[in-house]
């Protein structure tokens, strides 16, 4: 027995304990939330895969094939037969415009024309009958040459009234009304969109990077989601000394409708590729002070702590610091030590490692040190971890909460 425990008795006697235990009045330890310490983190397995480097850059989805229809002539608009978004083909009547100039050209070109002819038929009888001259016979023959040209001139003028589409493919834009007056500036815009490209300009540093055929991956700028696939078909020859970069086209594969012409798009175009290495998805990635850590997720007994190390030595100072707690706490001079909640499951702790990095493509990334395949990484809930955090998974059993406590017992005869 300890050398103070008949005081201790007798003074607890003579206090007269009121039985509400920890907490004073109205203490209600029931009510008291169990706060998990764990924290909530999602893993994913280091595995071997591939992985690119690329040469990354902007710029905007156009066509190579678009057609601007600027109307030739003034005129009114008297007729639109297709609307934005109408699959086109190419000579497909898009509008005509009535111009009387160029009508009333055309109809004395077609009259000139059917005189002269006429003249030229009689000429080349007489001709024939040697009741005409050469001379006579040679000017019919010119002035049917003249009218020819005059009325094919007139003809192609006419023509500048109907607007026909140039290529196959969509119109992108209208921009005449029926009866306004058009002419001289853009009527209609029609573009291919089975052949897209990104006009991208590259770092003269990157030059000897790029070659002819190289995969790329183009990516809407504001959604990650939208993106679409392609490769290098042209490298300019020269470098623009005004920029420093090069011109480098990259064609989008037929077929793909998620990009459209005009779109911001972010090219990134695969130089090179490892094969068979430790890869994490990119996000399991932390960086401090410069470097790159990931978190491990290890799973077991918990690491000896310098408590343990004490229990174990039969610490005799840990040993007496108790007996004191327990004979203050008696007396009011220490708060009773708050035990931890139990935790059921298994001990899971995440570990961080520094990592050396390979090649990124910004989704996935290359370990080259520090972790092997089938290791577990964190990847979601990383930024808030310290090194061997208790962590738990999705789906781990969590803290029941504590029963109340039993009231304590009033010693007989107290008071």
């Amino acid at each position: 027995m300890h050398p103070f425990m008949p005081l201790v008795v007798l003074l607890l006697a003579c206090s007269g304990g009121d039985g509400r235990g920890k907490g004073g009045e109205g203490g209600n330890e029931e009510d008291e939330p169990v706060v998990d310490p764990r924290i909530l983190v999602d893993v994913q397995a280091a595995a071997l895969g591939a992985v690119g480097d690329h040469v990354l850059a902007s710029a905007a989805v156009e066509s190579e094939g678009q057609a601007v229809l600027v109307p030739e002539a003034t005129g009114v608009v008297t007729g639109i037969y297709v609307e934005e978004g109408d699959r086109i083909t190419r000579g497909q009547l898009l509008a005509v415009i009535a111009s009387p100039q160029l009508d009333a050209a055309y109809e004395r070109a077609t009259a000139e024309l059917e005189r002269t002819e006429a003249d030229a038929a009689a000429a080349q009888r007489l001709f024939d009958q040697g009741a005409l001259s050469r001379s006579e016979y040679d000017g019919a023959q010119r002035a049917l040459a003249a009218a020819r040209t005059a009325h094919q001139e007139a003809s192609a003028t006419r023509g500048f009234t109907r607007l026909e589409s140039p290529i196959d493919g969509v119109l992108a834009a209208r921009n005449v009304h029926f009866g306004e007056i058009a002419g001289g500036t853009p009527a209609f815009t029609v573009v291919d969109l089975d052949r897209l490209r990104v006009v991208v300009a590259l770092p003269e540093r990157d030059l000897a990077r790029v070659a002819i055929d190289q995969p790329a991956r183009i990516v809407s700028a504001y959604d990650d989601a939208v993106s679409a696939t392609g490769k290098v078909v042209r490298v300019a020859p020269i470098v623009d000394t005004a920029t420093g970069t090069v011109r480098v086209t990259v064609a989008m594969d037929p077929g793909q409708a998620a990009l459209r012409p005009g779109q911001y798009v972010t090219v990134a175009i695969e130089v090179a590729r490892h094969d068979g290495v430790v890869t994490i998805p990119r996000r399991g990635v932390v960086w401090e002070e410069g470097r790159s850590y990931v978190y491990q997720l290890l799973e077991g007994p918990p690491p000896e702590t310098d408590e343990d190390k004490k229990k174990k030595d039969g610490d005799k100072e840990g040993e007496e610091e108790a007996d004191g707690g327990w004979f203050a706490a008696l007396f009011g001079g220490a708060e009773e030590e708050e035990k931890e909640p139990e935790i059921p499951g298994v001990y899971r702790r995440a570990h961080k490692v520094q990592v050396e990095l390979g090649f990124d493509d910004g989704t996935i990334t290359e370990l080259t040190s520090g972790l092997v395949a089938g290791d577990i990484v964190v990847t979601v809930g990383n930024q808030s971890l310290r090194d061997d955090a208790r962590v738990r998974l999705p789906g781990d059993p969590l803290i029941e909460k504590k029963e109340a406590e039993a009231p304590a017992v009033t010693t007989p005869g107290a008071g």
